[in-house]
Parts: structure tokens; sequence; C-alpha cells
């Protein structure tokens, strides 16, 4: 099977999840990319952050690797989940990007998230302490 590897970003501020929404689409998901040739993953994530978010970021510490089916083809996505905290103001000028938001827990029920962050990395962050959803 097809595995996609993404790299991705745990970025939460005042008990909310950060996550955005690319034009055009209704799913919302975390910062990240995939790696460009050569890059390691802290470099990728450091990089696409940049680029989303006009800012920089200091990653925190690697969460670990989370997989689900993906959304639209006959693959696995691998999403490789770093602890960020941002660094600057936001400057959203990403081309590709249509929004994004900081979700609370009442958020996360009222759109669409991808199962590897739903069924992963949330409850990950729940059972430590990262986020006090419980």
């Amino acid at each position: 099977m097809n595995i996609i590897h993404k790299i991705a970003a745990v970025v939460i501020e005042n008990d909310r999840f950060l996550m955005v929404r690319k034009k055009g689409k209704d799913i919302w998901t975390s910062l990240g990319g995939h790696p460009e040739e050569g890059e390691t993953e802290e470099q990728a994530l450091l990089r696409e952050i940049k680029e989303e978010m006009g800012c920089d970021a200091k990653i925190l510490k690697k969460l670990g690797d989370f997989e689900a089916p993906a959304a639209h083809d006959d693959a696995v996505v691998r999403l490789s989940m770093y602890h960020a905290a941002l660094e600057g103001p936001i400057v959203f000028e990403d081309p590709e990007l249509e929004e994004y938001r900081f979700l609370a827990k009442e958020d996360i029920e009222t759109v669409k998230i991808p199962d590897s962050i739903k069924n992963g990395v949330l409850p990950y962050c729940i059972a430590n302490g990262l986020l006090n959803w419980k």
C-alpha cells in the first residue's frame, strides 16, 4: 500500500488546537506538508510553518507518527507530528490556504478533520496533558 508521509505541527494556545483549511476544501488539518529533497522532518516543518503562517516556530518535541487511511485514494497517510510553538505574529498570506483557527473542544464536532487527527493526534494530546479536554 502507498504511504503518504507528511510532517505536521501540533500548535496549542489557550487549550485550543491550531488548524488550517485549504482553499476550496471543507476539511481542516494541521500545519505542515511534505519534506523536500534533502530536508529533515524538522527542517520541513519549520519551512512549512513559515510558508503557511508567515512566522517562525520552535519545535518542542516529536510526538510520534500517526497513521490512517487517506481520504481520497487507496493509501495510508503517515503524519510525523511535532509539538511546536509559533514565534512572532502570524502573517497569514499563503495563497493555498483559506483560513486558520484555534479550535476549542466544542469546535471539533462542528468541523471536518482527518481521521488521523481525530482518532490519533487529539486523543494523544489529551492523554499526555497537552490539551485539557477531558
